[in-house]
């Protein structure tokens, strides 16, 4: 790339970044003027609650049992010294229940003991307040009573109600008490932050650009597509970490605040120099991560025709990010070598563990370097975007036709982008809400019913747009030599797979076994012909239909063919929800989509997802077996594991020789 270009393309999208009113409210108005004044907002209200918590009198309705007993006369004694502003009144429970009091006590004994039960209303603060209030006041009773009766019987009272005695003590510092507080609410804070400050300037550079007219005058610019990506990609990264530092000098004044305020009035003091690995490793976080989030905004935004467009595509990206960056409130998600992989999440993981003052430089480096491989996974699209007249100025993913009245589509036309997404989002929430529960309750036959939603739901989208069904799901007879190729094909990737998992087996042991067992699980002690009409033959028909046939069929109409199949692996992998799946399935995936999209056919892929699904519910299910008789994992030598990855690279490369000299459907952009 030129250096020259790029810093002169730099310089003109932060300047149009800059006259953007909307990104210096969010960049400077938000994280200066905004936190402060919800700081200190939310303390004046807490504070206002309080107080009037503290003077406002309750009243607690008794019965004529009640009174005859001493309690509310031992109320009436014992309320001043906690500074309670109790009332009393003799009423009945239909009175309580007109209102005249928050609370009522009555009494009746029960085998011989007295029983109090006290009445009062949920939906109402004050009720709930003064139920607290009687609580404390009858536990203070019930303990002078039991005085009263150790005086008579001329008992000793601590040696009946505390034979022993016990403490606990924290291990843990002071700093790391504190950093364990601010772990719940600074990665959240610094995520948003940093999605705020990419969002609007990812809009700009893209949307903004289309809906001025400027983008064509940039193209026609003795410019490469990769130096204007670039560009664009610089300018919002630097607004996007500008944001979070702007967010992280604000907090630090509010906390600097309330430290000195605590300290003031006598609080425990903290040594703040041992926070500062944690500070300037976070700072490292917050620029990988913002190149991280400008990349998947500028994705998303790149798609769109108009600035309103781009923001409705950005919102479900700006949802997931703010779910994924709550993880660090989540006291039982921790930071592991899963977690540090999956994105957003790993992120907030991380600052809440340097909080905490964990340093697990091999965490860190995980966490850091996945980011920037994402990163880079998003420029690479992007860059492939650009290349692609037809998405930056035709319908691109703007064509969401399902939005449309039917009447007015026409037969025959093939899902744009946009009914991609919209599909995939919703077949996505198929799987983790109505998948979930069906599979939860039901097992295998729960496993049945989502592939069926996953069917319909794709078939309904395309009849509804009246998509050309034989084109798009590319139902079409192959050729002999097709299938053979899928198959050859499929034992080439599968032994590729087998040594991708034996490495991700050595490196997460832990989390590998796991995913087997949640497997083995949901299965029971189901018989196989079940397990193989559920987890293989019903699968690799309705995932195919799904993925290698609208997904690929939609792809390979707007893309070149290396981008479709690359896109609909990806897409492939990720769907199965799993970190330790993601590059095993779309290894899979990626070598179907060839298979399919050089055949012509889907019926081959179709195949040898069966084929693939069948093997692993055998293995599975006789996995004790295997392992019993012979250990795996220990007798395979390494030289053994290499072999089978050029076997396997082999007979990859040999079926898809013969899927594409054979096929006679190949699709040309």
């Amino acid at each position: 790339m030129n250096r020259r270009i790029l810093i002169s393309l730099y310089k003109k999208e932060i300047l149009d970044i800059l006259r953007d009113k909307k990104t210096i409210l969010m960049m400077i108005v938000v994280p200066l003027i905004l936190y402060p004044l919800l700081f200190f907002g939310a303390m004046y209200l807490t504070s206002s609650l309080i107080n009037s918590d503290t003077e406002r009198s309750y009243i607690i309705a008794y019965d004529e049992k009640t009174e005859s007993e001493g309690v509310i006369e031992f109320f009436a004694e014992r309320a001043p010294k906690h500074d309670y502003k109790l009332a009393y009144i003799k009423a009945d429970i239909s009175e309580f229940e007109a209102g005249v009091a928050d609370v009522f006590i009555s009494y009746r004994m029960i085998g011989g003991k007295a029983y109090y039960q006290i009445a009062y209303k949920a939906a109402e603060t004050s009720s709930q307040t003064a139920l607290s209030i009687a609580e404390k006041l009858m536990s203070e009773y019930r303990e002078h009573l039991r005085s009263e009766l150790f005086k008579k019987m001329a008992l000793d009272e601590q040696a009946f109600m505390d034979p022993i005695s016990f403490e606990h003590k924290d291990m843990s510092s002071k700093e790391e008490n504190a950093g364990y507080l601010l772990g719940y609410i600074v990665p959240f804070l610094m995520i948003t932050s940093i999605l705020m400050g990419a969002l609007y300037p990812a809009i700009d550079a893209t949307a903004g650009e289309k809906e001025r007219g400027t983008l064509e005058t940039l193209l026609t610019l003795p410019v490469r597509n990769m130096e204007l990506i670039a560009a664009k990609f610089a300018a919002t990264s630097t607004v996007a970490v500008a944001a979070a530092i702007l967010n992280m000098i604000s907090m630090s004044l509010m906390g600097a605040y309330f430290y000195s305020t605590v300290a003031g009035s006598g609080g425990e003091v903290l040594n703040l120099l041992s926070y500062l690995p944690a500070v300037l490793i976070m700072l490292l976080c917050v620029i990988v991560f913002a190149m991280f989030a400008s990349a998947v905004c500028l994705s998303a935004c790149i798609f769109a025709k108009s600035f309103k467009e781009a923001q409705n595509y950005t919102t479900p990206v700006m949802l997931v990010f703010m779910i994924c960056g709550m993880a660090g409130m989540i006291p039982a998600l921790e930071l592991d070598s899963t977690t540090a992989l999956i994105p957003v999440v790993n992120i907030s993981l991380l600052i809440a563990s340097l909080f905490k003052l964990h340093f697990e430089l091999s965490l860190i480096a995980m966490v850091l370097l996945s980011n920037v491989a994402y990163s880079l996974l998003a420029i690479v699209i992007m860059t492939r975007v650009f290349s692609s007249e037809q998405i930056l100025f035709g319908d691109s993913a703007g064509g969401m036709k399902l939005l449309e009245g039917r009447k007015n589509m026409k037969k025959g036309q093939i899902p744009g982008v946009g009914d991609c997404v919209l599909l995939l989002s919703l077949l996505l929430l198929i799987i983790l809400f109505a998948g979930s529960l069906l599979i939860v309750r039901f097992g295998s036959w729960g496993l049945i019913a989502e592939q069926f939603l996953i069917f319909f739901a794709t078939s309904f989208y395309a009849w509804y747009i009246k998509a050309d069904f034989k084109k798009l799901f590319m139902i079409k007879r192959p050729r002999v030599a097709a299938v053979i190729g899928g198959v050859i094909a499929w034992i080439g990737s599968y032994l590729i797979v087998q040594v991708l998992g034996y490495a991700i087996q050595q490196l997460f042991p832990e989390a590998f076994a796991a995913q087997q067992n949640d497997l083995v699980s949901i299965w029971g002690e189901d018989p196989l012909w079940l397990l193989v009409l559920s987890s293989a033959l019903i699968p690799g028909i309705c995932e195919e239909w799904a993925f290698r046939g609208f997904l690929l069929g939609s792809l390979k109409n707007r893309y070149k063919k290396l981008t479709a199949v690359i896109l609909c692996g990806l897409i492939f992998g990720l769907f199965h929800l799993s970190p330790m799946q993601i590059l095993l399935v779309s290894v899979f995936g990626l070598v179907m989509a060839v298979v399919a999209y050089e055949s012509g056919s889907i019926f081959p892929t179709m195949l040898m997802h069966f084929l693939n699904n069948l093997s692993a519910v055998l293995i599975s299910k006789y996995r004790d077996v295997l392992i019993e008789k012979y250990d795996w994992a220990e007798a395979v030598p390494l030289y053994a594991v290499f072999v089978m990855a050029a076997l396997g690279a082999l007979f990859t490369v040999a079926g898809l020789l013969l899927v594409i000299k054979k096929g006679s459907a190949k699709c040309t952009k």
